[in-house]
C-alpha cells in the first residue's frame, strides 16, 4: 500500500477526505494517484479485493475508486462485502472489459458509479469530486 497524501502549505496533512484507488495494475493506480494528489486529494492504494476491504473497514476512505477485474476478490465482490460496513464509501467501479462493466451494472449494486477504462483522468477527477461533495 502506498499512498498520496495532499499537504498543507504549512507542510502537515489535510484533513481532506481519503480516496482509495484499488487496481492490481500498479502503474496505473499511482498514475491515477499522483494525478488525484495534485488536486489536493488524499490517496491510498490497495491492490487486490481483500486488502481493499481491510482498508475500508479500518481507514474509512470517502471514495474508492476500483477495478473490477483483479485475482482473488474482483472489485464487484469487494463491493458487495462493503455493502455491509458501517459506512457507505463512495465506490466508482472501473474496467476495461465491456462485458465486466455489464456485469457490474447488472449486479444492482450501490455504487456510485461505473465507468469504463480506460478514463480520462480529468474526467476521473470529476467523478471523484462529484463523490466527495456527495458525501454525508
Amino acid at each position: 500500500m502506498s499512498g498520496f497524501a495532499a499537504k498543507s502549505p504549512s507542510g502537515s496533512e489535510s484533513q481532506q477526505p481519503l480516496v482509495m484507488i484499488v487496481d492490481d495494475d500498479r502503474e496505473q493506480a499511482n498514475q491515477i494517484g499522483s494525478f488525484l494528489s495534485r488536486f489536493g486529494i488524499s490517496v491510498t492504494q490497495e491492490d487486490n479485493g481483500f486488502a481493499a476491504v481491510n482498508t475500508m473497514r479500518r481507514e474509512r476512505p470517502a471514495v474508492v475508486i476500483m477495478d473490477v477485474r483483479m485475482p482473488g476478490l474482483d472489485g464487484i465482490k469487494a463491493a458487495q462485502l462493503a455493502a455491509n460496513l458501517d459506512y457507505e464509501p463512495k465506490i466508482i467501479l472501473m474496467s476495461g472489459y465491456a462485458d465486466q462493466v455489464r456485469r457490474a451494472t447488472e449486479e444492482g449494486l450501490n455504487v456510485f458509479a461505473v465507468v469504463d477504462k480506460p478514463l480520462p483522468l480529468r474526467v476521473l477527477v470529476r467523478f471523484v469530486q462529484n463523490a466527495l461533495n456527495s458525501v454525508s
